[in-house]
């Protein structure tokens, strides 16, 4: 029986097979190309858009090589050599999408004596391994309907040359079904051919097979017959559509019932073959087995419902990210903690929501995650919505696929900043109690030290005029009684600046300005201080700008001024010139003290400030280290600032600024 019923007799027939062929050209799920010499490809068909992302002029405006992974350049290269010598080979290669990420293929390229390659490309996916028998068959289905295509090419430059020479179009049509009759019967996909009464008029042995059915007990069926209740309803407005001639065809998944009942799962595409006269003559399907892979994504789908479930539920923040840090998956408690929905989320950095500063210890993290070491736990600071920085703690987990290729990261995090601030409070408290006990410590070791010197003098001094007080002239017993009122006087200061630090510490010092009149005050602290210096220094005072009275603490500016003045006093040589220098600003008033002593070692300035602190060049000379840190804070009880400048061997200069304004009354 002639396999179409057709019978031709013009050239307008074989283009009509030829145009068939292009259909299915079109209609291929695989990736069908023709490419020329140079290596650029001339033909495509539209799966390549599909599969790729790349339009298809992007595709053959470049050369096909440098869509090829790199590392794979040198099996892609050697099979188009082999091609030359050997007709057809087969091959695998990674092909970059328009994503930039790759694909697998699996391809069978030919080469004809123009130099044109002929190639058929199919993805390797994990889920849908083909045997490699059928990969090879389905190859060999597109390559025949290529030299189908060709033959008919040819038949048509003859029959330009020649129109009368029917009987080579007769012969070149009879030769391209027989073509199409080989390669329907050897498909490895399931093909039929149905009449207007939905009836089986041909059907191939992958299709009957992968029913369950005879051939004879399939023939005895319509495609309604096998077709799940459900699925005819999709099915039947498409055909309806096609045969009409509004589409030329159409695809779609759907369930066929085979003969024990079961369901198989298939990917349908549909077309009609008409006469000369547009009359339909059969539908042509063309049915690939898909149940294996249903039941892989219906297994996946369930998997990530379990988990969705099993995440969602948690109260800590899960998310999920790829190697460019983007996020893909984040839960509710993590749209919680940030404020945020899921879309506002999903496709943005991880890295936005990292404090900057700790953006290479989260990377370090990252980049330390292997295959030997698949989970790591970091903390870092995040930034929330209202600009608040606070701390977290992460598990991150590495996730590969089966070639061992980092796919993504999953994580689950929690706040810790509670934990953080509970563990810095107990530092500042292990600092305090060491700082504390190291001042007890340097109290302890200043009581001794200090005390004994004018105990000692006393101790002596009132010896000598209990016993020999009847002996002594004098002068001699007003030396004596001189001593021990100097010692007292040594140990009440001592007494008094050790109570003002101790208060200070304890944060019971307080500054309580009253109106003053400055530059008279100045000028006492200044008379009394050259009384003590017993005349072997001299103090200077000079006054800058408009004396006004002023809102000060008295007694803590007296600590400032006596204790300054005296240090310059101590540690300058004898005869050496105090310079005091007092200045009236609008808002401020400034203290200069400078004298030409033994200075201060520059590496020593930074903690100058710290109680029971001494400069290491003032040998033998008595002092407790506790004058300028009681300077210090008086200082900053009046919201003030000391700056000191110094150089060993030239002297020292403290410079002091108050404000007196903007104190309250």
């Amino acid at each position: 029986m002639n396999f179409y019923n057709l019978q031709t007799k013009s050239i307008k027939q074989t283009a009509k097979s030829e145009s068939a062929l292009n259909i299915f050209f079109s209609l291929s799920s695989d990736l069908i190309s023709i490419s020329d010499q140079d290596g650029y490809f001339q033909q495509l068909n539209p799966a390549w858009e599909k599969v790729l992302g790349w339009t298809l002029s992007q595709l053959r405006s470049q050369l096909w090589i440098e869509f090829v992974h790199p590392d794979d350049l040198a099996v892609t290269l050697n099979a188009e050599d082999r091609c030359q010598s050997e007709g057809i080979v087969e091959y695998e290669n990674r092909y970059r999408r328009q994503d930039g990420s790759y694909i697998r293929l699996f391809w069978r390229k030919t080469r004809d004596e123009q130099g044109l390659y002929y190639a058929v490309a199919k993805e390797i996916e994990d889920s849908q391994w083909r045997k490699i028998a059928q990969q090879q068959t389905m190859l060999e289905l597109e390559t025949r309907f290529q030299e189908r295509t060709t033959a008919l090419q040819q038949a048509n430059q003859q029959l330009n040359q020649k129109i009368d020479e029917q009987q080579q179009t007769a012969e070149a049509l009879r030769h391209s079904e027989e073509q199409f009759r080989r390669v329907f019967d050897e498909a490895p996909i399931g093909m039929s051919l149905t009449g207007w009464d939905d009836r089986y008029i041909r059907v191939n042995r992958a299709f009957f097979e992968m029913l369950g059915y005879t051939e004879s007990e399939l023939m005895a069926l319509t495609f309604k017959d096998i077709t799940h209740p459900e699925d005819l309803e999709q099915e039947l407005p498409s055909l309806n559509q096609v045969r009409k001639g509004a589409i030329n065809s159409f695809k779609l998944e759907k369930r066929y019932l085979k003969k024990n009942k079961e369901i198989l799962w298939v990917n349908l595409t549909l077309m009609v073959l008409r006469n000369e006269g547009g009359e339909v003559l059969y539908d042509l399907a063309m049915v690939e087995d898909i149940t294996e892979r249903k039941l892989s994504e219906e297994a996946l789908r369930q998997s990530e419902a379990r988990y969705r479930a099993i995440v969602e539920d948690q109260t800590e923040l899960i998310c999920r990210f790829t190697i460019n840090l983007t996020l893909t998956f984040v839960n509710e408690a993590y749209c919680r903690y940030f404020g945020k929905q899921q879309s506002e989320l999903i496709g943005n950095s991880f890295m936005l929501k990292v404090f900057q500063e700790d953006h290479e210890i989260f990377q370090q993290a990252i980049n330390s995650l292997s295959k030997e070491q698949p989970i790591i736990t970091h903390e870092h600071r995040t930034i929330m919505p209202s600009g608040e920085i606070r701390w977290q703690q992460w598990t991150n987990r590495v996730l590969f696929d089966e070639h061992d290729q980092i796919i993504e990261f999953q994580a689950a995090g929690r706040d810790i900043t509670p934990l953080k601030q509970a563990q810095a409070e107990m530092r500042k408290a292990l600092a305090k109690e060491r700082e504390l006990s190291e001042l007890r410590s340097s109290f302890v070791s200043l009581v001794s030290h200090e005390f004994r010197t004018p105990l000692t003098t006393i101790l002596s001094s009132s010896e000598l005029l209990q016993r020999y007080n009847h002996k002594l002239s004098d002068e001699k017993k007003f030396n004596h009684h001189y001593r021990i009122r100097s010692a007292v006087m040594l140990m009440t200061q001592l007494l008094d600046e050790v109570l003002t630090i101790g208060k200070a510490e304890a944060g019971q010092l307080r500054c309580e300005p009253t109106l003053m009149d400055l530059l008279a005050f100045c000028t006492e602290v200044v008379d009394s201080m050259q009384i003590g210096a017993n005349n072997k220094h001299k103090l200077t005072l000079e006054v800058f700008g408009e004396p006004t009275e002023v809102q000060m603490d008295e007694k803590l500016l007296r600590h400032i001024l006596t204790n300054l003045l005296s240090n310059a006093i101590k540690y300058s040589h004898e005869g050496g010139e105090i310079e005091f220098d007092l200045t009236y600003n609008y808002s401020d008033v400034v203290f200069i003290i400078k004298d030409s002593g033994i200075g201060i070692p520059q590496k020593e300035l930074e903690n100058l400030f710290d109680a029971f602190r001494r400069a290491s060049n003032v040998g033998t000379i008595q002092g407790t280290g506790l004058g300028l840190a009681i300077v210090k804070r008086c200082v900053d009880l009046h919201k003030g600032k000391i700056f000191v400048e110094s150089e060993v061997g030239l002297g020292t200069t403290f410079t002091v600024t108050l404000p007196y304004r903007s104190l309250p009354s």
